[in-house]
């Protein structure tokens, strides 16, 4: 854990007003995952993007499930702010446990679920689970393996989701 801490330390030297600004703003797109339900709901209504929707929302309950429901109860790791008070935190403190990082794995579950159906879009959808998951770190609420586990596991979620909805359901269209 000490090169964790090494590096969350040093993340707190790259701090500026528009990076904190920034930061603090975008790690809220991943809170409850409330960005990707709506973004999920959205690509429910049009037909080419059907699928794309149900991939995501099946991906997000499957990875919370792993993440939220049983990973983190049962891991029970404190948070790098709670066991440093000392640093002055930007966002309220999280209340629930550390590991894994639930924005990252709601971020990274969908984000693979729209690459798996979009190169274009899910390239996209990548780039901001990336700075989601990042801000994890740099607002000192996550460890590095935290959002690394996280990610992995939305990776692999997305993964298994989008392979088991296309079986189900054509590109596109609805049930088979």
């Amino acid at each position: 854990m000490a090169w964790e801490f090494t590096f969350l330390d040093m993340l707190q030297g790259l701090h500026t007003p528009p990076a904190d600004l920034f930061f603090s703003t975008i790690t809220h797109l991943g809170d409850g995952g409330l960005f990707w339900i709506a973004l999920g709901l959205i690509l429910l209504c049009f037909k080419k993007t059907r699928r794309w929707g149900v991939c995501v929302l099946t991906g997000l309950l499957f990875g919370a499930l792993i993440t939220n429901v049983a990973l983190k109860p049962l891991v029970a790791r404190e948070r790098p702010c709670w066991i440093n008070d000392t640093v002055q935190l930007l966002i309220a403190n999280p209340t629930d446990f550390s590991f894994p990082s639930g924005h990252s794995q709601a971020s990274f579950v969908s984000a693979t679920a729209i690459f798996m159906n979009d190169r274009k879009w899910g390239t996209a959808a990548y780039v901001l689970a990336a700075l989601i998951a990042f801000s994890r770190l740099y607002l000192y609420v996550h460890f590095p393996t935290d959002v690394l586990v996280g990610a992995v596991i939305g990776i692999a979620a997305g993964i298994l989701t989008e392979r088991a909805i296309r079986k189900w359901m054509p590109k596109g269209g609805a049930a088979a």
